[in-house]
């Protein structure tokens, strides 16, 4: 695929990232399908304009700012796109579910102190619930966590054998 398909696609992922949805929420409240959305991200097949506007119109983020290279989705993407939807309630009960786990750790983990020192799973966990009242399973959290390896640093526990650590990346 060309260069914009693959910036687009990345632009995507990291917009339902900032929402923190699954690709399968995201696809259904964008209008497109879960295998559509698999294809953007991806970057496997050529992106139909007709899934861009959906996800454009979704979203209220333009296509012109899908296709830059370095974009950042708007701070608070996730608590504007709550609003905006306040009266659609077929919307806003997914959005106002328990987000994804790259969007806990990226907007709101990575936003406090927490991992300016290595944490073990369980506490990050713990301090999700306590925090946000979000449950997370420790296993889906260690598979998010080695997937950010831009973000977040893994190493083993100091004392735990088959257990590792994780701090944000300097």
């Amino acid at each position: 695929m060309d260069s914009s398909s693959q910036i687009i696609g990345e632009n995507i992922a990291e917009i339902r990232d900032a929402i923190g949805l699954s690709q399968k929420d995201f696809a259904s409240l964008a209008g497109i399908s879960r295998a559509t959305l698999t294809n953007i991200e991806s970057r496997n097949k050529p992106i139909k304009v007709v899934s861009l506007d959906k996800i454009a119109s979704f979203t209220t983020i333009g296509l012109d700012k899908l296709s830059k290279r370095g974009f950042k989705p708007p701070a608070n993407l996730r608590e504007k796109l709550l609003q905006l939807y306040k009266n659609s309630p077929e919307i806003y009960v997914t959005l106002s579910g328990t987000p994804s786990i790259p969007y806990i750790i990226k907007y709101r983990v990575l936003k406090t102190d927490l991992l300016n020192t290595p944490k073990e799973r369980r506490q990050i966990v713990t301090f999700v619930k306590d925090n946000y009242e979000w449950k997370i399973s420790g296993n889906s959290l260690t598979t998010a966590l080695k997937r950010m390896p831009r973000l977040i640093k893994t190493e083993p526990h100091p004392t735990k054998g088959g257990t590792n650590v994780y701090s944000r990346k300097k």
